[in-house]
């Protein structure tokens, strides 16, 4: 309960400093667990994540790094053992995400812990679930690695698997989603997947009902 209150009290903070930034400068097979839902519509409008080209071939991407990835993650699969390994449900504080044109991304986990400037493979910031048509997690589906722009310093910005992040356009941080557990036409580092589905009725949606 104390793990969930500081993530969420976290994300929440981070989305009021990137909020008030703007106004100066241009600026995440398992065991069913139900989402805590928010009754609200589905709208076709939403914040969308910035534009970014990782359409690389996805045979350049470095295997070792990769292997290290699916090893390290792979547990995660249950969301129990995600939740006591310090990954924490983010439904309430940025609910489910999605771009109706462009794909799903789900709900995200966060481990606060992991917030920092340390980049690891095996051990990724978020892990992304898809959700099912009643709102229920289906299974993990990507890695999102996540690093505070504070905290990088940097003139180049952070890279795993031979590529770079790119900066969220609402939250403070440098991101980079990786589709390690279901195949992403799009491209394995791409935001958005078209094979995952978008987000279920009465869960709130991140851009639409939340910031």
């Amino acid at each position: 309960m104390i793990a969930a209150m500081a993530a969420t009290t976290l994300v929440i903070t981070a989305c009021t400093t990137a909020d008030a930034a703007g106004e100066n400068e241009d600026t995440t097979t398992t065991s069913a667990q139900p989402a805590t839902t928010t009754t609200t519509t589905a709208v076709a409008t939403t914040t969308t994540v910035e534009e970014a080209d990782h359409s690389m071939d996805d045979s350049a991407v470095d295997s070792e790094a990769l292997a290290r990835a699916n090893l390290g993650a792979a547990a995660f699969q249950d969301v129990e053992m995600a939740e006591a390994a310090g990954y924490v449900n983010t439904i309430e504080a940025l609910g489910c995400f999605e771009d109706p044109d462009t794909g799903g991304m789900g709900l995200h986990y966060l481990n606060e812990s992991l917030l920092d400037d340390v980049l690891d493979e095996s051990a990724p910031e978020a892990l992304v679930y898809e959700l099912d048509h009643g709102g229920d997690v289906v299974a993990l589906v990507a890695h999102e690695y996540l690093v505070p722009l504070e905290a990088w310093t940097s003139d180049e910005p952070p890279s795993l698997f031979g590529v770079e992040f790119h900066e969220h356009p609402v939250l403070p941080f440098w991101i980079l989603h990786t589709w390690i557990w279901k195949d992403n036409p799009s491209g394995m580092f791409e935001d958005w997947n078209p094979k995952v589905r978008q987000c279920p009725e009465g869960v709130p949606i991140f851009g639409v009902d939340l910031p």
